[in-house]
């Protein structure tokens, strides 16, 4: 009996469309079927940064980069918590596929140092993750073998077993053969399917089983569209999928100022733990900013002095920052009109001395001060001996009233759990044995993201590449 489709993609984000429109290529016939109204999901809202190597952009620029190279950063920054075969699928794909997507109206405007690279590598796709969307979008309409199917939430995947009788899946491990995808009592039969049903960061009853520290941090606010709700794991759990990838994600610090996104931080700030001590470049990625405070315990002080707080006028910022990354929104944490704001609400500590700010903050008096003397003599001599911040950006902490705000890593902007994959995207069982017909990518496929989020573009380059290797895979295998 013929299938309805070749191939099902669950999810119209960027990695369900790199799918659909690759295997299309691939000359099969896709269905993809989205639950929201429109195509998308969490990589609209992205800055479009893509994390690649080796790439004609960078050959362009002068950049010597490999794949191999980015392989060894990537297990080694992750600690070689990822699997090794699927990281190298992830390095030796990603450029070709930021290239596929630029032969497609993509455009790169900028390549920067995204994370702790040794070369740049995040590429900035003009335009943002609205505009990968619209060209993959694009792409998928204007392909005859690809049909779109909006407002379609999938709520279960049809297999057959080894008599060939369809089922509405739940049979455990060796449940046999995807075969399709149900909305209700509307089957769509395929020769295989997708799972690119994005993340589960808008489902907050998922967050203490899959993603503890976002439960702990308290503050902690989503960005991304409210489809986000874990599907996967119900999908291809009912068919015994491996879940992996157990508070993984990415939560950027913030202030308890707004539920707004603004991940680098201005120079003039100074982070201190819960000891009084300072511990990372204040500028660096923000990858590297978020393992550090995670190391102690999700939450830390930003410090600086009035004259730093009067200086801090509107639009003054993006010069003192490591990027200015596009937020799409012109909000802005550290301005004085926020400022003054936050201290009304109790929400910025002040005090004329810095012993008063370590008693308010909770902090050993000594310790704060400490800190504070050897970082002003640092700002002196235009030098940070400590963490070796750029003397550009280096601001004294001596004029009174002295300031305090609590950062805790409370943006939550990705989650890293889901179904296991292996290098070519197929959906494994408890016996890691591939899944008959099921594949799975971008932020609901586990194992590609590790421990460490690697830099602005990893999550984008895991959406995009593996929803071609998906896309590649799924074809044949229909």
């Amino acid at each position: 009996m013929m299938a309805d489709y070749d191939v099902v993609v669950v999810g119209a984000g960027a990695a369900g469309l790199c799918a659909a429109v690759t295997a299309a290529e691939a000359g099969a016939s896709v269905l993809v079927a989205e639950a929201s109204d429109a195509a998308g999901g969490a990589s609209q809202f992205s800055a479009g940064l893509v994390m690649a190597a080796g790439t004609r952009f960078q050959r362009e620029r002068g950049i010597e980069d490999s794949p191999e190279t980015l392989l060894h950063e990537y297990l080694a920054f992750n600690r070689w918590s990822v699997e090794t075969g699927v990281a190298r699928r992830l390095a030796e794909e990603a450029g070709p596929t930021v290239e596929w997507l630029a032969d497609r109206g993509a455009g790169v405007s900028d390549i920067y140092f995204s994370g702790d690279d040794r070369v740049p590598r995040g590429h900035v796709i003009e335009g943002g993750g609205a505009a990968i969307v619209a060209c993959l979008l694009a792409a998928a309409q204007a392909d005859p073998r690809v049909d779109l199917a909006f407002g379609r939430r999938v709520d279960r995947l049809l297999t057959a077993g080894v008599g060939g009788g369809a089922t509405g899946g739940g049979g455990g491990v060796g449940a046999g053969v995807v075969t399709g995808v149900a909305v209700g009592e509307d089957q769509v039969t395929a020769g295989a399917v997708v799972l690119a049903a994005g993340g589960f960061g808008a489902n907050k009853d998922l967050w203490p089983r899959y993603l503890p520290r976002a439960v702990e941090a308290e503050w902690t606010f989503y960005i991304g569209p409210p489809t986000a709700r874990g599907d996967a794991f119900a999908l291809a759990g009912a068919l015994g999928a491996q879940i992996v990838g157990h508070d993984r994600g990415l939560l950027n610090a913030r202030p308890n100022f707004s539920q707004s996104m603004d991940s680098y931080y201005p120079g003039w700030l100074v982070f201190v733990d819960r000891q009084g001590q300072r511990f990372v470049n204040e500028m660096t990625a923000y990858s590297v900013i978020e393992s550090t405070i995670r190391a102690r315990g999700g939450r830390v002080w930003a410090i600086f002095d009035d004259a730093a707080k009067h200086a801090a006028v509107p639009r003054s910022t993006a010069a003192a920052k490591k990027y200015d990354m596009p937020t799409g929104t012109n909000w802005e944490d550290w301005v004085e009109p926020v400022i003054e704001e936050m201290l009304g609400k109790n929400r910025v500590l002040a005090a004329a001395g810095i012993d008063e700010l370590a008693v308010k903050m909770g902090v050993e008096p000594a310790a704060l001060a400490g800190t504070v003397r050897r970082y002003n003599s640092d700002v002196a001599a235009g030098h940070d001996t400590m963490f070796e911040k750029p003397s550009r950006a280096l601001r004294s902490i001596d004029e009174p009233p002295f300031y305090a705000t609590e950062l805790r890593l409370c943006n939550l902007a990705l989650t890293g759990a889901g179904p296991r994959v292996n290098r070519d995207g197929q959906v494994l069982d408890h016996g890691a044995t591939p899944i008959p017909g099921l594949f799975a990518a971008g932020e609901c496929a586990g194992g590609v993201l590790g421990e460490i989020y690697m830099g602005s573009g990893n999550a984008l380059a895991n959406a995009i590449t593996f929803g071609r290797v998906a896309g590649q895979h799924a074809a044949k295998s229909a």
